[in-house]
């Protein structure tokens, strides 16, 4: 059942991935108006949010909260997500590719933090809720909770906070724009740690073909009318109904649908890579997804024009593995690039 359960994660987390590898590569080349995008961008991250909350209670194996435990649960959190980071958004933009000359290094920090990290968002999003995460399980460690209503009011605590925590800060604040994604990826990550949790929920969505009906056609029946402005309440809601939607029939088929051997190891290498490539294509490197200076897009929509994005899509996902897989080599570049831990390769 945990290989099973391994398995069928990589590969909604592979999915996840490229749809945002094809977001990207349609957004860089001015296509945002296309359907295809529209559908994309109506639940590619609240999807990757809802797997990261649902790993993490998986993996999750603190018994006790000592300093040392709390202590090495950050180290490993700000290893892995906020030192490539920063290693891509800034260092590497600043001292190698010189794309920041105009400012001092301090100046190219702060507005790094103070837009929460461009492009590389996800990762500083990610960390927090990972430290809300800790929080929500060292709570719930304290009070011995069985039941999904205690967890849910220690998280209605949390969410409140960061509520709190939004509404005091200026809108222009240093911090501002990150308060803002975790407020808006916060539901998504801990309901993949409640159904995580929660057997009966699981198996809710993981087998229930009813649910799984409804929820399959409810997508798209409304997608189409569906439009990406996010200054709309209606929208923002609009938007949290279709991810809930597509999130659970993505879980069905995921799980009980193998399309074919090659397609389906495809899809886990890139989700056991998913953070490799994210960071990889999403860095200063960002410039290569832009082809329509090469090659004029007529409509994205069209089933030629979108095979060969799609297929784009593929290439730089492998050739950004590939690019991860070379710099390994040294683990000291594989450490900063990429947080793994460092150790010694011998040859």
């Amino acid at each position: 059942m945990n290989d099973l359960r391994i398995s069928y994660i990589d590969q909604l987390k592979g999915i996840a991935i490229l749809l945002v590898v094809l977001g990207h590569v349609i957004g860089y080349n001015n296509c945002e108006d296309s359907f295809l995008w529209r559908f994309i961008y109506s639940f590619h991250m609240p999807l990757f949010m809802f797997i990261s909350g649902y790993v993490a209670q998986m993996i999750f194996r603190i018994e006790r909260f000592g300093w040392n435990e709390t202590i090495s649960f950050l180290i490993k959190k700000l290893r892995t997500l906020l030192l490539p980071m920063v290693t891509w958004g800034v260092v590497i933009p600043f001292f190698f590719l010189r794309t920041m000359i105009d400012q001092s290094f301090i100046d190219c920090v702060l507005n790094f933090v103070k837009t929460w990290g461009g492009g590389l968002w996800f990762f500083a999003t990610l960390f927090i809720l990972s430290i809300l995460f800790f929080v929500y399980r060292w709570v719930d460690k304290q009070i011995n909770a069985k039941s999904i209503f205690v967890d849910l009011v220690i998280l209605l605590f949390l969410f409140i906070l960061v509520i709190l925590l939004y509404m005091l800060l200026y809108k222009d604040a240093i911090y501002s724009e990150g308060i803002r994604s975790v407020f808006n990826y916060f539901m998504f990550y801990f309901l993949g740690s409640i159904v995580c949790k929660q057997t009966n929920l699981r198996s809710l969505i993981l087998n229930n073909k009813k649910f799984f009906t409804f929820s399959f056609v409810m997508f798209f029946l409304l997608i189409p009318s569906f439009v990406y402005d996010m200054s709309s309440m209606f929208n923002q809601l609009m938007k949290i109904v279709l991810s809930l939607f597509a999130i659970f029939s993505l879980f069905f088929i995921v799980h009980h649908i193998s399309w074919n051997r090659q397609v389906d190891n495809m899809f886990q290498y890139f989700g056991r890579e998913s953070l490799s490539i994210y960071v990889t294509h999403n860095g200063p490197f960002a410039f290569l997804l832009v082809i329509t200076d090469y090659i004029t897009l007529s409509s994205v929509d069209n089933i030629p024009c979108f095979l060969f994005l799609f297929i784009f899509s593929l290439f730089i996902s492998y050739a950004s593995i590939w690019i991860k897989n070379i710099v390994s080599i040294s683990p000291i570049l594989e450490l900063f690039l990429y947080g793994k831990s460092y150790k010694r390769k011998s040859i």
